[in-house]
C-alpha cells in the first residue's frame, strides 16, 4: 500500500491518500460515509508508517456505543492498511549501509593503535604493552592524559577509510536514483569532508608538507574554473587579443594554478602591433611556464629544494622585467607609444594584474579573486609557497576580512570554519545540512583529538550526541527494520547514552518468528479471511514465508560482539516463548537454554506431556525428538548427582557454554518417559518395567501424571513374565493409594490427564470429533468415570502380580 501527502493551501496540515482507496468515485464516497464508517489512523514511533482501518463514527447518543450497521463495503472491514508517507531512495539506503561498513573499520582501527600501560608489568621495550582497549560495557577506554592525537601511521589508516567514504558519496551523488536536492545537498557533503581530509588527514600522517598545491586542487574540484570551450574560442579567433575575455581568462588561469594555458594565450601577443607589447607577451609567458610547482616531486623531492627553487625563479623573474622596463617606473610597462593610431595604454592595468600575481602581491591576489575560496586556493601557489596548515588560520582570517563570507551559504560558512580552525562551528553546520555528514566528520575529528571537551555544560560530547542524531534518522525512516544492525553499532559507539539506547533497542527488533514456517496462514478463531489476525484483523499483502533462522543468528552474534548478554537472555526467552506457542518446542529448548530460564524449560516438558495425553504416543515421540540431545541425556545423570549432594537444582553446559538452572526433574521425567516407549516398542519390556517403577518412585513424574504410569503398567504386570519384584510392587501400590485418596478431594489434579487420555482413545477407536460443548463436558464426565475404573483394573493387576512374585520367592520384602 502507498500513501502520498498533499499539503494544504495554508501549509499547516496535510493530507495523505492511500492507494487502493477506501472508495472509488463521488457516489461511493457519499455511500461509504453515510454507512456509519470511518477512518481510524496511527502512527508508528518508528519508521512513520501510518496504520489505517476502518471504524465506526462516533455515535451522538453518549449512552449508545457506536457499530458499523452494514457489514458490507468495498473496503474489507476487517482490514489494516499500512502505508508510509515518505520514502528513503535505495541509493541513499545503500550508501548508509556502505558507509557503515566504513565507520566500524575506523573504530576498530582506532582502537588497535592504543598502547595502554598492562598493570603488573609485561611491558615492552617502550615501556608499554597492549592491553585491553574495550571495557566490559563495550566502551573504549580512556586514561587521562594517555589517549591524545594518534600517531602518522593511524591518520595514514584514517585517511585511506576517509578516501573511501569520499568514493561512496561519489557513487551516491553520480546514481539516477535520487532528485536534484538529495544530490545538491550530497554535493555539498562531498565537499566539506573532502575539504576535512585535505585539511586534517595529510597525507604523510604528520602534517608538515606544503599545504598549497592541496587547497588548489581542492579548489578546481569544488569550483571547476575557468571554461576550456571559452578558452578554445579565445585562441581559435584571429587576434587572441582582441577577445574581451583575453585578460579575464589569462587571470582566471593564473588564479586556478593553470599557467600553461595562460602562458599559451600569453605567447600569441608576440604577433601584436605594439613592440612592447609584442616583447612583454613572450617574456611573461615564457616565465609562467617556468613557475616551480611543489607538486612535482620528481624535480623537487624536498619542500626546502622547492622553495629554493621558487625564490630563484622568482628573483630570475623580476630581474629580466625590471631590464625590459629600462628604467621606467614601476608599473610603467608600456612606453605610452601610438602604433597605428591605437592608444595601448588601457593595457597597463590588465598587464599589472598578470605581473603582479606571478609575483605573489595578496593584494592584487584578493582584489581578483572571485570569492574567499579562489582566495585560499590560490594563495598557496602565487603569494605564500611555504604555507603549512599550522599557518592557513591566520591565513584565512587575513582573507576573510577583505574577502567576507556570506553567513546565508551554510556549505561557505562550514569551509571557512574548517580553514579557520573552528571545528565546533564547522560541526553544527554540518548538522544543519546533513546528520550523516555531521556523526561521520565528526567521529573523525572526535578521533583526531580535535574537538574540545565541554563537560561543564553537556552531559555527552559533540561526537555523541551527532552519532545519537543519526541513529535516531536511522531509527525513523521505511527501511528501519533492514538497518537494526546498522543502528546497533553507532549506537554502541556513542557513549554511556548510546548504550542505555542500545539496550532497549535490541530487545525490539522484530526476531522474523511471525510466520508459519509451513509457509500457510494459521487458522484463527473467528477469522474468514486468508490473512487473518489473531485479533480478528486482516493484513494487507502480508506474505507468509518459511522461518529464517539467519536473522536470529545474526542477531544473537550481535549481542555476543557488544557484550549485550543479559538482553540476549531476554531475546532468546522472548523467542522460547513464541516457539512454544507456535509448538516448536525443541527450537523453544535451545531459547530456553540461552536465556538460562529454567521455568521455561520446564513449560516446555509440561507441553510435550499434554501432547502425549492429547495426541498419543507418536507425537510424544516426535515432540520430544526436537529436544536437544545433550539436554535429555544429562538431565538423568545430574539429577542422580543432586540426589546424591542433597541439591534440588540441576546444571548444565550447552554447546554453547550457557549455564542454565532448571528442575531437573522434568527433564529426567522426559527422557526417562520416552525411553519407557521405546522399549515397549522394542519388546524390551523388562527395561520398560523397569522404567516404570523409577519414574514413579524417584519422584521425577508429575503427579498429575502418574494415573497415567500406572495404567501403562496393567500391561506389564498382566505378562507371563514376572516383570515387577514384590518390592516394586508394594512400591506401586503406594503410589496407587496416593493416587486415589487425593483424588477424593482433587480429582481434576489426579485423574484429569488419564480421564483425557481415554477419552482421546476413545475418539480415535470411534472416529468421533466431539465438537460442541455440551458433548466436550460428557466426554470428561465419561472419562473420569473410565479413570476410576482404570485404577481399580490396575489395583486387581497390582494384587495379582504381588501374589505371583511371593509365590515364586521373586525376592523377600521384609
Amino acid at each position: 500500500m502507498s500513501g502520498q501527502y498533499e499539503a494544504d493551501g495554508q501549509g499547516t496540515s496535510a493530507t495523505c491518500h492511500l492507494n487502493p482507496p477506501a472508495f472509488k468515485g463521488r457516489d461511493a464516497r457519499s455511500k461509504w460515509m453515510s454507512s456509519g464508517r470511518t477512518l481510524d489512523t496511527a502512527v508508528s514511533p518508528t519508521g512513520r508508517e501510518i496504520a489505517a482501518w476502518v471504524a465506526p463514527k462516533p455515535s451522538e447518543d453518549a449512552n449508545q456505543p457506536p457499530k458499523i450497521p452494514e457489514p458490507s463495503s468495498s473496503l474489507s472491514d476487517r482490514t489494516i492498511y499500512f502505508a508510509c508517507p515518505s520514502t528513503l531512495p535505495s541509493p541513499l539506503a545503500s550508501f548508509y549501509t556502505d558507509t557503515y561498513t566504513l565507520f566500524t573499520s575506523l573504530q576498530k582501527i582506532v582502537a588497535s593503535s592504543i598502547r595502554l600501560p598492562i598493570p603488573g608489568g609485561g611491558l615492552d621495550a617502550g615501556g608499554f604493552g597492549v592491553a585491553e582497549v574495550w571495557d566490559k560495557q563495550g566502551n573504549l577506554v580512556g586514561v587521562e592524559g594517555l589517549i591524545g592525537p594518534p600517531g602518522s601511521e593511524t591518520v595514514g589508516h584514517m585517511r585511506r577509510l576517509v578516501m573511501m567514504y569520499l568514493e561512496e558519496l561519489l557513487k551516491l551523488r553520480e546514481s539516477d536514483g535520487i532528485d536534484d536536492e538529495l544530490r545538491s545537498r550530497y554535493e555539498t557533503v562531498y565537499n566539506v569532508f573532502q575539504l576535512a581530509a585535505t585539511l586534517y588527514l595529510p597525507q604523510d600522517g604528520r602534517g608538515e608538507g606544503l599545504l598549497g598545491e592541496e587547497l588548489l586542487d581542492w579548489l578546481n574540484d569544488v569550483d571547476p574554473q575557468p571554461d576550456n570551450s571559452q578558452g578554445n574560442e579565445i585562441m581559435q579567433s584571429r587576434n587572441p587579443w582582441e577577445h574581451p575575455s583575453f585578460w579575464p581568462y589569462i587571470t582566471r588561469c593564473i588564479l586556478r594554478g593553470f599557467q600553461l594555458p595562460a602562458a599559451s594565450l600569453l605567447r600569441t601577443l608576440q604577433t601584436h602591433p605594439h613592440p612592447p607589447i609584442a616583447e612583454l607577451g613572450p617574456l611573461l609567458a615564457a616565465h609562467l611556464t617556468l613557475m616551480p610547482r611543489s607538486h612535482n616531486t620528481t624535480a623537487y623531492p624536498l619542500d626546502h629544494q622547492f622553495l629554493h627553487a621558487h625564490r630563484t625563479w622568482l628573483a630570475k623573474f623580476r630581474a629580466e622585467l625590471a631590464a625590459f622596463m629600462g628604467g621606467r617606473g614601476r608599473g610603467r610597462y608600456l612606453d605610452g607609444r601610438k602604433e597605428g593610431g591605437e592608444d595601448w595604454s588601457a593595457w597597463e592595468a590588465d598587464i599589472r594584474t598578470v605581473v603582479e600575481l606571478m609575483e605573489g602581491k595578496s593584494d592584487r591576489l584578493l582584489e581578483e579573486a572571485a570569492d574567499w575560496r579562489e582566495a585560499i586556493g590560490a594563495y598557496g601557489v602565487l603569494c605564500d609557497a611555504g604555507l603549512r596548515r599550522d599557518d592557513l588560520p591566520n591565513v584565512t582570517r587575513k582573507i576573510l576580512a577583505k574577502v567576507p563570507v556570506d553567513p546565508a551559504l551554510v556549505d561557505d560558512v562550514i569551509q571557512s570554519s574548517l580553514c579557520s580552525g573552528d571545528i565546533v562551528k564547522a560541526l553544527m553546520g554540518c548538522h544543519d545540512v546533513d546528520l550523516w555528514l555531521a556523526a561521520h566528520l565528526g567521529d573523525v575529528f572526535d578521533k583526531l583529538a580535535l574537538i574540545p571537551d565541554d563537560e561543564e555544560r553537556f552531559d555527552m560530547s559533540l561526537r555523541d550526541y551527532f552519532l545519537l542524531e543519526y541513529a535516531d534518522l536511522l531509527q525513523t525512516n521505511p527501511h528501519h527494520p533492514l538497518l537494526w544492525r546498522v543502528v546497533a553499532d553507532y549506537l554502541a559507539a556513542a557513549g554511556d547514552e548510546g548504550r542505555a539506547r542500545l539496550r532497549s533497542h535490541i530487545v525490539h527488533i522484530g526476531l522474523g518468528l511471525e510466520k508459519d514456517p509451513k509457509g500457510k496462514s494459521k487458522e484463527v478463531p473467528n477469522g474468514d479471511h486468508p490473512h487473518a489476525r489473531a485479533d480478528g484483523m486482516d493484513v494487507e499483502g502480508e506474505d507468509t514465508v518459511e522461518t529464517d533462522f539467519h536473522h536470529f543468528t545474526e542477531l544473537r552474534a550481535v549481542c555476543m560482539e557488544l557484550k549485550l548478554e543479559e538482553e540476549w537472555r531476554t531475546i532468546a526467552s522472548i523467542t522460547a516463548d513464541m516457539l512454544v506457542r507456535r509448538g516448536e518446542y525443541g527450537m523453544a529448548a535451545t531459547m530456553c537454554l540461552q536465556a538460562e530460564d529454567g521455568y521455561g524449560l520446564s513449560r516446555i516438558a509440561e507441553k510435550i506431556v499434554d501432547a502425549f495425553v492429547q495426541h498419543g504416543e507418536a507425537e510424544f515421540l516426535r515432540q520430544v525428538d526436537t529436544l536437544p540431545p545433550s539436554l535429555l541425556n544429562a538431565a538423568p545423570l545430574a539429577l542422580n548427582e543432586m540426589q546424591l549432594e542433597g541439591s534440588g537444582v540441576l546444571v548444565l553446559e550447552s554447546h554453547a557454554q550457557t549455564t542454565v538452572s532448571v528442575f531437573a526433574s522434568r527433564l529426567a521425567f522426559l527422557s526417562e518417559f520416552r525411553d519407557y516407549l521405546l522399549f515397549m516398542s522394542q519388546g524390551s519390556r523388562d527395561r520398560a518395567a523397569a522404567r516404570l517403577v523409577n519414574m514413579l518412585t524417584s519422584g521425577i513424574a508429575p503427579a498429575s501424571f502418574w494415573a497415567v504410569l500406572l495404567v501403562e503398567s496393567i500391561v506389564l504386570l498382566e505378562d507371563s513374565e514376572i516383570l515387577f519384584s514384590s518390592n516394586d510392587t508394594f512400591e506401586l501400590l503406594r503410589v496407587l493409594e496416593e493416587v486415589m485418596s487425593n483424588a477424593s478431594f482433587a480429582q481434576d489434579d489426579y485423574l484429569g490427564q488419564l480421564a483425557l487420555v481415554l477419552v482421546s482413545q476413545r475418539k480415535v477407536g470411534s472416529d468421533q470429533r466431539g465438537d460442541g460443548k455440551a458433548e466436550a463436558l460428557l466426554d470428561i464426565k465419561q472419562g473420569m468415570e473410565d479413570a476410576q475404573r482404570k485404577m481399580e483394573e490396575v489395583r486387581l493387576a497390582l494384587a495379582r502380580n504381588l501374589a505371583r512374585a511371593l509365590v515364586v520367592g521373586f525376592d523377600n520384602p521384609f
